[in-house]
């Protein structure tokens, strides 16, 4: 929901319309290139709680969900 122009919008349009507002205080504290990498990130990938469903879906078994949640935890959930 956009509260300024009062209406609902695409998350991702919503993401990115709060990424232009933080943007100079993520830079005067230098966290810019973290922040934006990870949104980035969650926005192509989607975040956990996508990944374990869509490896639910494909194989239809709780231990494959299990190994991805270690596998990630392991690779620092990093899912590229």
């Amino acid at each position: 929901m956009d509260v300024e122009e009062e209406r609902t919008v695409p998350a991702p349009q919503m993401i990115e319309k709060m990424m232009i507002y933080l943007r100079p205080a993520l830079e005067e504290n230098g966290d810019w290139q973290e922040v934006s990498a990870l949104v980035g990130s969650t926005l192509k990938h989607g975040n956990g709680a996508m990944r374990q469903r869509q490896t639910y879906e494909h194989a239809g078994r709780l231990q494959d969900v299990v190994h991805l949640l270690i596998e990630e935890t392991a690779e620092g959930a990093d899912p590229t």
